[in-house]
């Protein structure tokens, strides 16, 4: 019995030593490790890229700090950096930072003392509040020409008086459309071709995220519909009628029509009843008639109370003197 005692005892003392000799060298293995090591981010994990293309890593309210941590290793060889859109704008295990509205690509760098570094990278999506101005993501509207009048829909965007390109600043004024409101601005005519992360700010100096716009040299090609070509001559007593009761059924809320006409004189887009199509002004001094010199384009955004106009007073016309329409086009 006691041979049979001393030999378990033997087994524990034994089996003993083998755990606390493994654990030592696990513990030296974790503390020995050399600045030679390659880096390894080991918290926080990201997905895996889909198509090519990083994934939505984090969603978060602009008003809700971004706070986060990095564990890597060698960690004591070892630096951290975060990089939004390929900026860095932090250094550290740890970040608490505060981001406008918008999407960024979000990229963790870790560097070793010996030059050696890896990356994880995802999206990072900021959701605006419900209050802030809201742009649209139009093409027309992200691709723009320096030193051309532009506009830029969205929702709340009646609060907006600036938008700024970097350092760059544009004054914005603000056109009621009803679901198609926008501001217009005029983009700064120095720009350097690119692609700009612009903001947009209020009466108050607030400051909210407007996306991403793209500077170039042409504006994007868009699609436009003939609805009638020729030449019409407009004046006084003979306004463009030739489209007036099918306006209705061949456009929507959101449609533009172009008039393309050449001459000298003053028109507009109105209703039978000679009301201007967007406004609702009524007779000479309220109508709001452009002036026309020369080869130009009328164009002409309709809203939900431009397709109630038309319906209520008879269609759609172009009245005015002194110029001749030779196309009208919907987009």
């Amino acid at each position: 019995m006691k041979k049979i005692l001393y030999s378990l005892l033997a087994v524990i003392a034994v089996f003993s030593m083998g755990t606390f000799s493994s654990c030592s060298e696990d513990n030296e293995e974790f503390i020995t490790a050399t600045e030679d090591d390659f880096p390894q981010i080991l918290l926080p994990w990201f997905s895996e890229w889909e198509n090519g293309e990083p994934v939505e890593y984090k969603n978060l309210s602009r008003d809700v700090e971004f706070v986060d941590s990095a564990t890597v290793t060698p960690a004591l060889y070892t630096t951290v950096q975060w990089l939004i859109d390929d900026e860095v704008i932090h250094e550290g295990l740890k970040i608490q930072h505060t981001f406008l509205a918008g999407e960024y690509v979000l990229k963790i760098v870790a560097t070793t003392t010996k030059g050696k570094s890896t990356s994880r990278t995802g999206i990072l999506t900021v959701r605006p509040l419900e209050s802030d101005p809201i742009p649209g993501e139009d093409i027309l509207d992200r691709q723009v020409v320096p030193g051309s009048v532009v506009k830029l829909h969205g929702t709340n965007m009646d609060k907006v008086v600036k938008i700024s390109f970097g350092e760059k600043e544009a004054a914005a004024n603000f056109v009621a459309a009803g679901d198609n409101s926008y501001v217009e601005y005029t983009v700064p005519a120095d720009l350097a071709l690119g692609t700009y992360r612009v903001t947009l700010t209020d009466n108050d100096g607030n400051v909210y995220g407007g996306g991403k716009i793209e500077i170039s040299n042409e504006a994007p090609v868009v699609t436009e519909e003939t609805l009638w070509e020729g030449e019409f001559n407009v004046t006084w007593d003979t306004p463009f009628r030739e489209l007036q009761s099918q306006f209705k059924d061949l456009v929507v809320a959101g449609s533009i029509i172009r008039a393309y006409v050449t001459g000298e004189g003053q028109g507009n887009m109105t209703t039978d009843w000679w009301t201007n199509i967007l406004t609702g002004g009524q007779g000479d001094s309220n109508r709001g008639d452009i002036k026309i010199s020369g080869t130009m384009v009328l164009e002409f955004e309709l809203t939900d109370f431009s397709m109630q106009l038309m319906n209520e007073q008879g269609g759609a016309i172009f009245v005015g003197d002194g110029y001749t329409i030779t196309k009208i086009t919907k987009e």
